[in-house]
């Protein structure tokens, strides 16, 4: 197919299968939790600021990847015996997931509540860019740019996020 990569870096169409069909369950969970929230109704909230609207939106689109990650999966022969051995088991694959944990409760734990929200998420995004796009910026020399656009991407993407939050759902960062 156009635009894909390359089969020894494919998971294997099995392995996106079962992903496929736990984000179904997953989104399918999250839609059901939201819909059986309190709407609030009978104190006036309106149907937009309603506490599982948002949870109710990424359920259903949690599901619908999810379905689409399934059909593509099954369509690649994710029933068949022939299969990939599964990406999650290389080294760099592994060493990728340890740092994105790492960086994830160094900002749950390190940095929310200590600082402006849009300063935490502006240094978490910035160095999950920087410390994951390193080894293959170095390689081209280009760390200097990589990390100007590591901060330039961190510093737009924590406002919009804090904008977003803070303005149009109406939700206090801490």
């Amino acid at each position: 197919m156009e635009g894909e990569a390359p089969a020894e870096i494919l998971p294997s169409a099995r392995a996106d299968f079962i992903g496929g069909l736990a984000w179904i369950a997953f989104g399918l969970a999250v839609g059901i939790g939201s819909w059986q929230m309190d709407r609030l109704e009978r104190m006036g909230v309106s149907f937009f600021t309603a506490p599982g609207l948002v949870p109710g939106v990424l359920g259903v689109l949690m599901t619908a990847c999810g379905v689409v990650l399934a059909v593509r999966s099954w369509r690649r022969g994710a029933l068949g015996a022939a299969q990939l051995p599964p990406v999650l088991l290389r080294p760099e694959v592994l060493s990728r997931i340890g740092v994105t944990l790492l960086l994830c409760l160094g900002f749950a734990l390190g940095l929310v509540g200590r600082m402006p929200f849009w300063a935490a998420a502006a240094a978490y995004l910035f160095l999950q860019i920087a410390v994951l796009q390193y080894s293959e910026r170095k390689a081209r020399d280009e760390v200097a740019r990589g990390l100007l656009v590591a901060a330039v991407i961190a510093l737009a993407a924590a406002n919009a996020i804090a904008l977003v939050f803070e303005k149009i759902f109406l939700v206090r960062l801490p």
